[in-house]
């Protein structure tokens, strides 16, 4: 008996489904980890400062290592005595080999803006990857939010089907008792097919909210979201289909200390979105400073030091150094560097109109946003207070219908009312997350 009892026990626990748990900080560390936008910004950001880099070595001297090889066919001759052979000028293997030294030693500074240019646009994409990282971060607490508004209503769907259960329980003993009316226990038995089809719909609604926020932050390989439950609400109502996964996720009533005190931040005149465009119109006004540079004269250093062969005529090997200066003016050109450098001023002037229209749309969303929190925060007071008195309201009915003193489509009118507000309450609630969620992504002083 003990070893069946034992049995049992260990088929049941083996047929138990897996509990899928997060919390909302996790969510948040996670989707930030497996975003690959991110990661592609993040490399895109790295390229910028590459690129800065190579640039600013260019205002430094470059050294080579520098070789020729040259096969002639045929060599000069001089006959310098007649009837003698004639005097051969070099050899048909010409060879060099040795160190090479090019430096620009003016250019009206426009080496220098380039490289200051570019700096800015990588300042620019470091901005972009920071936007991003917020933008994933905002995307992890609407999909975690909606995932527990769906948790919700499955849990309070739950909680009707029991109920409703329990009504069309006690109305068939009534009926068999003569008194209850076939119309009675029809209604009954309908109202608890109508709560099954809900829960079933709620179910469904659930694991898309899931699936999304499974996608978002890289987990939930190999679960099966075809039917999942709120691990917290216990045994389903007898008739409703076996979970496939029990969801733990934080209470809607919960308020996440990272968005605790960004309503009374305000919004970030630095945020990213505005940056973004303020260091693009930095690095083009910088470019064209650089181009406008280069109409001005340019002086180049170059020097070598060659180990060759054959040192002209002689047929030796010599050391040859070589110094000397490169200098030139553009004088005509069809004013191609100036319309490049006013291409330059012109974007740098739509980057800047660009930066005051995020700044405008910043400030008008954070008020939005604030706005909308300061109603659903009073909304919540009134959907909380009607949920608690739809839910007495209901059971008093229903009291009443067995007293004879109501009629049973009192009891679904009252029964759907208090479903309906706690509902409300529920979204409501997911919409104050929402809510800040957004200000954090606005303020970014989280």
């Amino acid at each position: 008996m003990i070893v069946i009892f034992g049995l049992l026990l260990a088929a049941r626990a083996a047929a138990a489904p897996p509990t899928f748990s997060l919390t909302l900080e996790q969510a948040e560390v996670a989707a930030r980890a497996h975003s690959q936008e991110l990661k592609a910004a993040a490399e895109q950001s790295a390229a910028a400062k590459d690129g800065a880099d190579a640039q600013f070595s260019a205002l430094f001297p470059r050294v080579s290592l520098e070789g020729s090889y040259q096969y002639q066919a045929v060599l000069p001759e001089l006959a310098v005595i007649p009837g003698q052979s004639p005097f051969l000028f070099g050899a048909q293997h010409v060879r060099s080999i040795g160190p090479a030294l090019s430096w620009t030693l003016w250019d009206e500074g426009a080496l220098y803006k380039t490289w200051k240019s570019q700096r800015a646009a990588a300042v620019s994409q470091d901005e972009k990857t920071r936007l991003t990282e917020l933008q994933t971060t905002l995307s992890a607490r609407l999909a975690y939010a909606q995932a527990q508004l769906a948790r919700e209503q499955v849990r309070l769907l739950a909680d009707s089907v029991a109920l409703a259960d329990a009504q069309y329980a006690d109305v068939s003993r009534r009926r068999g008792a003569g008194a209850a009316s076939v119309i009675d226990a029809l209604s009954s038995h309908q109202e608890d097919l109508q709560r099954r089809a809900d829960f079933l719909e709620a179910q469904a609604q659930l694991a898309a909210a899931l699936r999304s926020l499974l996608q978002i932050v890289g987990m939930g390989e190999g679960l099966d979201l075809t039917r999942p439950v709120d691990a917290g609400a216990g045994a389903l109502p007898a008739g409703l289909p076996a979970p496939t996964v029990l969801v733990a996720l934080d209470p809607l009533a919960r308020l996440p200390p990272a968005l605790a005190k960004v309503e009374a931040a305000g919004p970030d005149a630095r945020h990213p979105g505005v940056l973004v465009y303020q260091r693009q119109a930095e690095s083009a006004l910088l470019a064209a400073q650089s181009l406008s540079a280069s109409d001005g004269p340019l002086i180049q250093l170059n020097g070598s030091i060659d180990y060759e062969y054959p040192n002209g005529p002689q047929l030796v090997y010599v050391t040859q150094k070589t110094v000397g200066l490169t200098a030139s003016l553009p004088l005509f050109e069809m004013r191609q560097t100036a319309r490049l450098s006013s291409r330059q001023k012109h974007l740098a002037t739509a980057a800047e109109r660009e930066r005051d229209l995020a700044a405008e749309e910043l400030s008008r969303d954070w008020d939005k946003a604030r706005a909308t929190l300061a109603s659903l925060r009073d909304e919540q007071v009134v959907d909380d207070r009607a949920a608690d008195e739809a839910a007495q309201l209901a059971h008093l009915v229903y009291l009443s219908y067995k007293a004879g003193r109501s009629t049973y489509l009192d009891v679904q009118t009252y029964d759907l009312n208090a479903l309906t507000t706690k509902v409300a309450a529920a979204k409501t609630r997911a919409q104050t997350l929402i809510q800040l969620a957004t200000l954090a992504e606005l303020g970014t002083k989280e």
